[in-house]
């Protein structure tokens, strides 16, 4: 067999980890919450919003930080985990199995791996809500309403 031909372990997990689109990321969310539903468990969503600080935008600011974001992302949560994009500056996580506090151990996690990034010089700074289910609702569309409606 060709060597070439089988992908490496390596491009493979980078594959696993990308950021999913809107329509997939709530797609899987949906999927989410049957299965939460049916099997009485719990997971969190953390929303990552880049807000901007100033008026006056350098040109690739936003998209400089976007990438930084998405590729921390990537890094710092678990491999089944999924993470998806909600728009050019907002950012989620879904992560199954985790409470309210495993989701706020998360969302802390985060925050301090947020410390040596330097989202200020580009003009933006990062802002983390968490929503849990079933506690911050109990259907998917009580999600994704907050999900997207999302100030974070």
């Amino acid at each position: 067999m060709d060597r070439s031909a089988v992908p490496s372990e390596k491009g493979a997990e980078m594959a696993l980890r990308r950021v999913l689109n809107r329509e997939i990321f709530l797609y899987l969310l949906d999927l989410e919450v049957k299965r939460a539903r049916r099997y009485q468990n719990f997971f969190c969503v953390l929303i990552l919003k880049l807000v901007q600080l100033s008026s006056k935008e350098n040109g690739n600011g936003l998209h400089n930080c976007y990438n930084q974001l998405s590729h921390l992302l990537r890094e710092e949560f678990r491999e089944s985990d999924i993470l998806g994009s909600l728009g050019e500056n907002k950012l989620a996580a879904l992560l199954p199995y985790a409470d309210g506090s495993a989701g706020g151990q998360a969302r802390s996690h985060f925050q301090a791996s947020l410390e040596y990034c330097d989202f200020k010089k580009e003009g933006y700074e990062v802002k983390i809500e968490q929503f849990c289910f079933p506690m911050d609702g109990t259907d998917t569309r009580d999600l994704i309403r907050k999900v997207i409606g999302s100030d974070a």
